[in-house]
């Protein structure tokens, strides 16, 4: 038999393993072993295998939530202490009266959410198809908090005063890559990544992590404490006004992964058959994944820049729209991107009026999402064990 060639063998496994995915009776995991279908988020597997949606199609689908996404900034920078009557809003906006506190206070403020929440939202989406475990985003493997000791470790060592603030995304990018490349390194077993292992390396880089951040944070100055302390809790600041060159580098960045992860969407729907079945379908299984964290560290180091490490964003917002749209990556992907930034505006919109409200002053969106995150998160968990012991 040439070299490389499958055996018939082989060729005739993986025809009863897409005979039972059509059926719709189990799913592969990808490392030889076979799961219910209720064990798994990704539970449409036939939704994969239609005919993609057309261009038109995809182009409504975003060109319908882009308005949504804008009548939702608009109506949340009416809503706040000092409430903007609609009819003044829409003279607000439609005058360009730029300076005033509503597009300074309010609506920059909505525009780093959504590009957080984008970034996150998407991030999460592509780390649990390419890993097919429900459970990958960048917060827990611990690529939000890498990211978030590169910028603290910059700013603490003068990088960021001396560089300006165009240095967060590089520092942040650099500290979620090395997070990545560790824990990569770590699931990595002959050609293959197990996603168990790859959820505990991240949980374990996780934790060393949230103790460098610690650590770094004894050598601050006193008057940026606070600063340093809101940001680690995933707080969107009020100043971008002041820098948008910031907000405008770090939406590039996200919109640039999100295209990205768009064009890989049909590689991602063959990956969830197998890597067996994506390797003879011409998938680049290796180099996809490479590109793929890349990509997530690039997007999950904008949103780090703009707040700091947000957690659970990426695990919420895939799964609710892919509970409510389907497995289909090719809509997933537009979907999730703006699912997140709904999230995370509506999120900060509530933690600013809560703070308003009881006299909290700046209650970081991080805590929400953690709120929200951590149950959701044990009950992904539970699910998946009981799939397992079924």
């Amino acid at each position: 038999m040439p070299p490389g060639r499958p055996s018939g063998r082989a060729v005739l496994h993986q025809a009863r393993e897409l005979t039972e995915i059509l059926r719709g009776s189990t799913i592969p995991s990808g490392n030889g072993r076979t799961f219910c279908r209720g064990d798994t988020p990704l539970d449409d597997r036939t939704d994969m295998l239609k005919p993609s949606l057309g261009p038109a199609a995809l182009g409504g689908w975003f060109l319908v939530l882009l308005v949504f996404l804008v009548g939702l900034i608009f109506a949340c920078s009416m809503i706040g202490r000092n409430p903007v009557p609609f009819q003044w809003g829409w003279r607000i906006w439609a005058w360009g009266l730029w300076e005033s506190p509503i597009w300074e206070l309010r609506v920059f403020r909505l525009l780093a959410a959504g590009a957080v929440g984008t970034g996150l939202a998407v991030a999460g989406l592509a780390l649990q198809g390419l890993m097919r475990n429900p459970l990958a985003e960048p917060y827990v493997l611990g690529i939000s908090s890498g990211a978030g000791v590169g910028v603290l470790l910059g700013g603490t060592l003068g990088v960021v005063a001396h560089l300006g603030v165009w240095a967060t995304p590089a520092l942040a990018v650099a500290g979620a890559v090395v997070t990545s490349a560790i824990v990569y390194g770590i699931a990595q077993r002959r050609g293959r990544l197990d996603p168990y292992v790859l959820l505990l390396a991240g949980v374990i880089v996780n934790i060393f992590n949230g103790a460098l951040i610690l650590g770094i944070l004894q050598f601050v100055k006193q008057e940026e404490m606070i600063h340093f302390i809101g940001w680690g809790m995933g707080q969107i600041p009020e100043w971008l006004w002041f820098k948008p060159g910031l907000l405008i580098l770090c939406w590039g960045m996200v919109l640039f992964g999100w295209a990205v992860l768009f064009v890989r969407a049909s590689a991602f729907n063959t990956l969830g058959l197998g890597d067996e079945v994506a390797a003879s379908s011409g998938v680049a299984v290796h180099w996809l994944r490479l590109e793929t964290f890349l990509i997530v560290s690039l997007m999950t180091s904008a949103a780090v820049a703009l707040a700091g490490p947000v957690g659970f964003v990426g695990l919420i917002v895939p799964h609710v729209c892919r509970m409510i749209f389907g497995a289909d990556h090719r809509r997933l992907t537009i979907i999730c991107g703006f699912g997140g930034a709904f999230f995370l505006i509506i999120a900060d919109t509530l933690c600013r009026l809560l703070g308003e409200a009881f006299h909290l002053g700046e209650l970081p969106v991080g805590v929400i999402t953690a709120m929200v995150g951590g149950p959701f998160f044990i009950v992904l968990l539970r699910r998946r064990m009981r799939g397992a012991m079924a």
